[in-house]
């Protein structure tokens, strides 16, 4: 797969990563509420809840940031890697080629002689 491709996967994923955190603080919020609005927990252990509990989400959500930029970096080093060693390949073959052509050539000068 391509540096680019690649790239744009954990982009992608890092945006759902994100997402689902932002969804899990409204969820969270309205989980409270609930219980709050049924009388289960007083709207003071509500908020104490809410806090905790989108605080851990948070934490999550920055250590999950934190593995998808490990594993980008990751990628991109091995992409750069073997991008690199592609382009020294293709050099060596070019220079096979040019160094073939030469003695050709010198062959069809002796050949003219």
């Amino acid at each position: 797969m391509d540096k680019m491709k690649k790239v744009g996967l954990l982009g992608a994923a890092a945006l759902i990563g994100a997402g689902l955190a932002a969804l899990s603080e409204e969820r969270i919020r309205e989980f409270v509420k609930e219980k709050v609005d049924t009388g289960m927990i007083s709207r003071e252990e509500g908020k104490v809840l809410v806090e905790d509990l989108v605080s851990e989400t948070k934490k999550q959500k920055l250590s999950l940031e934190k593995n998808i930029i490990e594993k980008l970096h990751n990628s991109v080093k091995v992409a750069d890697k073997e991008l690199g060693e592609l382009t020294d390949r293709m050099d060596e073959l070019k220079i096979q080629e040019l160094e073939a052509e030469l003695e050709r050539m010198k062959e069809m000068r002796k050949g003219q002689q």
